[in-house]
């Protein structure tokens, strides 16, 4: 599931960040997996489903709880854990899962995952992410506002995406892009083809956004690589 770009991508830069949503019973097998092809740095957490019954049959996957299993990882571990994650894990056999991989530009911090970019990187990095061909949309909103974030999500051509229930640091308010962050938020991935990362964003700010009840903000990230997304 590569093109061109994303082998040389892998050839350039050296890290990335790997994310696998996965059915909760099967997570230790999977964050062992995870561990087993190299990823020192791995972290599991619980979300669910944004799907609705209707939508079911074109994600593949059932609405039940799911683990996300994300980890900081070399290119070329990453590519090894995509391409086991189908070829041994299986994640894209029916309602099993789905796996991104998304290019990392710079690190600070984690010592047992050190890296530093070389001069130049940075262009050959902007020319990479223009020529990638799927985006992972985030969203952060009010809490109970999932619906309304996915209905618009949906209308643009989005179909499906995954919940995360967030909370807010030692109970201050935040900023983001000038708007209060309270304790309780919903974070909402979708991930969708380049060509329709435009229109699901513009539709979410539209009709779920710092205007409406969902007071909802977005972006979108380059994704390098996916995995499980038969419909997609």
């Amino acid at each position: 599931m590569t093109n061109a770009a994303d082998s040389r991508a892998s050839a350039t830069f050296g890290l990335n960040f790997v994310l696998a949503v996965v059915q909760r019973e099967h997570s230790e097998d999977y964050a062992e997996f995870f561990r087993r092809r190299g990823a020192n740095l791995v972290y599991s957490y619980l979300c669910e489903g944004t799907a609705q019954k209707k939508m079911l049959n074109l994600w593949g996957l059932e609405r039940k709880e799911r683990h996300v299993i994300c980890a900081l990882c070399s290119s070329e571990t990453a590519n090894d854990i995509m391409s086991g994650l189908v070829s041994e894990m299986r994640i894209d056999a029916p309602n099993e899962g789905v796996a991104v991989m998304l290019p990392v530009e710079s690190i600070a911090g984690a010592s047992n995952a050190s890296y530093e970019p070389e001069a130049g990187d940075g262009e050959d990095f902007r020319r990479m992410v223009e020529e990638m061909r799927y985006s992972l949309i985030v969203t952060i909103a009010e809490k109970g506002c999932v619906d309304m974030v996915m209905d618009a999500a949906r209308e643009a051509g989005a179909r499906g995406g995954t919940v995360i229930h967030a909370k807010g640091t030692a109970g201050r308010m935040a900023k983001f892009f000038g708007l209060t962050i309270a304790e309780e938020k919903e974070m909402i991935y979708i991930v969708t083809g380049k060509d329709s990362e435009e229109a699901i964003v513009r539709s979410i700010i539209d009709r779920a956004g710092p205007g409406t009840e969902a007071k909802a903000v977005a972006f979108a990230l380059p994704v390098e690589r996916i995995a499980g997304f038969s419909k997609l």
